[in-house]
């Protein structure tokens, strides 16, 4: 997925040089846990994810992602793995399966390579999973995932490569210039993204005064719906951005393009690049504001053509390079950043615009009192009995992030237990933060068992929450698909008597993940709550696009399930909307070293102990666990800000007694201790 940019599309300032830079990843022996189950070993790895081609061995890679100077083109890539240490296993390694989508019923089957499995041979793969250039919003992301192992199945010896040095090289290219809103904007979700956040600064591109031209807000509406818009545009007005409320009919004759869809696309490239937009909506279903369909496409699922409005966002190239008339392939030089923050209004008649425009004033500038406003409710199916996959870890995963002062509802379906309908009431009391992890279609998301309806059109069409509107994401297979007669995101923001203010749903497939590692479709979702409350993103639209930045690290090749979770996670909202009761950390004074709450905690279910470490003294950072004696149980040393993960295990793999833990994190002078509680 490289990316050649045309010079005829970049504002063109001064021009980059050629360069390179190095990154070390460290990966400690000590870390590394060993299982067996059911005849097969398998390996984790915590800040890794579970990879492989079906049939080969499943094992953890590491993402590296690093900023470039702007106008950085041709990246190129080379590893060295260095420190080897030999670790062995009882069993042969599990082989990676082939993954399902949430609502598929495929029968699970292991199928290792006979031909890898039964050789004498050392199976040692590219340490390079996979690669990735992109451009955000002018910033150069340069991304790969690292496969750090060797692995000999006769003789059950898995070699861990302890370091793997990176360097990237890069030829020089035009440097684009964005407004200080734009670049600010990329700043904040590149800044929880990249290993080398120190460089942002030196690698934005340049910065442009602002014109009495700019627009920083576009709403794109049918010509007779714009002054209905009109308020929602004033509202933001009034908040510091300038607005502008256009009609699409005249977006469509005044910009080239081969159809309706690659001209609105054109015309919010030259809004963005020229004008400085950095929020677009795009009010109406498409019935009003054109959509694209994609070629959804992924291991053994039937292709599928789907609404996919990432196209209108990453503005890069034209999502047809290989020209046959197919978009959004991956040899169509997608690099899946969006450059512009994009919400789509799913309404099609001037009722239901009324209603969408009344909802999000009502959310930013008048919300209902009461304790609505800090209950979050959290929804989690079985989603595949024979792995023991719930929706209850990623869900857990997402309340770590909820503050503590917020309350919390859980409906959990256990493996042998019925559906749930008692959240119903939870609903029409009013929910701030909605989640549900379930199975899917377009016309609602459902538990394994009856009673099966956990959140549907039926139950949206009868919510009474009234004007206690809140924000709902799901994992879920389709119930975004605005394609078809009436999604269930349509039914949620449309209810007259309460509904939702912001849906993010899936206009196709959600995907699992190798058990117990979660699916790309619950990441993106988690990080959705991480970004909105740890990182505390300005606007709904900001926390939604670095979610997507997240994920795409991870990816590991074209048609692989994360593409395709990319491709289909939509946002229907307002994308300037401020979550209620989220502060932000703006005019808040840098502090040397900080260590976020572990979560979960309690940890449960072998559940692994996450915490961020931030910190701006370059350096290395030591992290240690003790117990309540003193006695060391596990360490790590980090040298850049970063999530570090404890899987619950002292240095030697075993998990340690129930009872509450110290984490240490010291830097020079500067030290943060931390206390969790593990269970068994």
């Amino acid at each position: 997925m490289s990316r050649n940019l045309s010079a005829a599309l970049l504002l063109v300032c001064c021009t980059a040089f050629s360069g390179s830079t190095q990154h070390t990843l460290r990966i400690d022996r000590s870390n590394v846990t060993l299982s067996d189950r059911c005849g097969w070993s398998s390996v984790s790895l915590p800040q890794a994810l579970l990879k492989g081609e079906p049939g080969e061995p499943l094992l953890p890679c590491m993402p590296a992602v690093l900023v470039l100077p702007a106008g950085a083109t041709n990246p190129r890539l080379s590893c060295r793995l260095s420190r080897p240490d030999t670790l062995m296993v009882a069993s042969p390694l599990r082989p990676a399966h082939s993954l399902r989508p949430l609502s598929s019923g495929a029968e699970l089957r292991l199928n290792p390579d006979p031909e890898l499995y039964a050789s004498g041979e050392w199976w040692e793969p590219d340490p390079i999973v996979w690669q990735h250039a992109g451009s955000l919003s002018g910033f150069e992301v340069f991304s790969c995932l690292v496969r750090p192992w060797h692995y000999h199945p006769g003789s059950g010896r898995l070699v861990l490569f302890e370091r793997a040095d990176l360097e990237v090289t890069w030829d020089c290219g035009t440097v684009p210039c964005r407004t200080d809103l734009q670049i600010q904007a990329a700043c904040d979700r590149l800044e929880c993204l990249v290993d080398n956040p120190g460089d942002l600064h030196g690698s934005a591109p340049a910065s442009r005064p602002r014109g009495l031209a700019d627009t920083d807000y576009l709403v794109v509406a049918d010509r007779e719906y714009l002054s209905l818009l009109q308020p929602l545009a004033d509202m933001h007005s009034e908040d510091g951005l300038s607005c502008e409320v256009v009609a699409v009919q005249d977006l469509l004759a005044s910009h080239p393009g081969e159809d309706d869809a690659e001209k609105l696309r054109e015309a919010i490239r030259d809004y963005h690049q020229n004008m400085g937009t950095l929020y677009v909506l795009l009010a109406g279903d498409e019935t009003l504001v054109p959509d694209r369909l994609i070629r959804t496409e992924c291991e053994y699922v039937p292709v599928e053509y789907a609404p996919v409005d990432l196209y209108f966002s990453d503005l890069d190239g034209d999502w047809d390079a290989n020209g046959d008339g197919i978009y959004g392939q991956p040899e169509d030089d997608l690099d899946l950043y969006a450059d512009v923050l994009l919400g789509r209004a799913l309404f099609s008649t001037q009722a239901e615009a009324d209603l969408f425009v009344d909802k999000n004033l009502t959310y930013q500038s008048s919300p209902p009192e009461g304790d609505w406003s800090t209950r979050a409710l959290l929804c989690g199916a079985v989603m595949f009995e024979e792995l023991g996959y719930v929706g209850a870890k990623g869900a857990d995963s997402m309340d770590t992030y909820i503050p503590d002062s917020w309350n919390t509802v859980k409906a959990y379906q256990t493996l042998d237990g019925d559906g749930i309908d008692t959240h119903v009431a939870v609903l029409d009391s009013g929910t701030a933060w909605n989640y549900y992890a379930g199975h899917g279609n377009d016309r609602g998301v459902y538990w394994s068992r009856s009673p099966m309806s956990m959140i549907t059109n039926w139950i949206a069409d009868t919510l009474s929450n009234g004007e206690m509107a809140g924000i709902h994401t799901s994992i879920a297979c389709h119930p975004g698909d605005f394609e078809e007669d009436r999604c269930c995101a349509e039914a949620l923001l449309n209810c007259p008597t309460g509904g939702a203010v912001s849906v993010t749903f899936n206009t196709t497939y959600g995907w699992e993940g190798y058990w117990p590692d979660l699916g790309p479709s619950e990441m993106m979702c988690i990080e959705l709550a991480r970004q909105v409350f740890q990182i505390k993103q300005r606007t709904i639209g900001l926390a939604f696009a670095a979610s997507k930045d997240f994920l795409i690290p991870f990816m590991h090749d074209g048609y692989d399930r994360i593409f395709q979770s990319l491709l289909s996670w939509s946002a229907f909202h307002d994308p300037a909307l401020r979550v209620l009761n989220v502060p932000t950390q703006e005019g808040v004074p840098p502090v040397p070293l900080t260590v976020a709450p572990p979560w979960p905690n309690p940890a449960t279910r072998m559940a692994p102990v996450r915490f961020f470490v931030d910190f701006t003294t370059p350096g290395p950072v030591d992290i240690s666990v003790h117990d309540l004696t003193g006695r060391l149980v596990w360490r790590d040393r980090i040298y850049g800000r970063q999530l570090v993960c404890w899987d619950g295990c002292q240095s030697d793999g075993r998990r340690v007694r129930d009872g509450v833990y110290l984490i240490s994190v010291r830097q020079g002078n500067s030290a943060v201790t931390r206390k969790v509680t593990v269970l068994d």
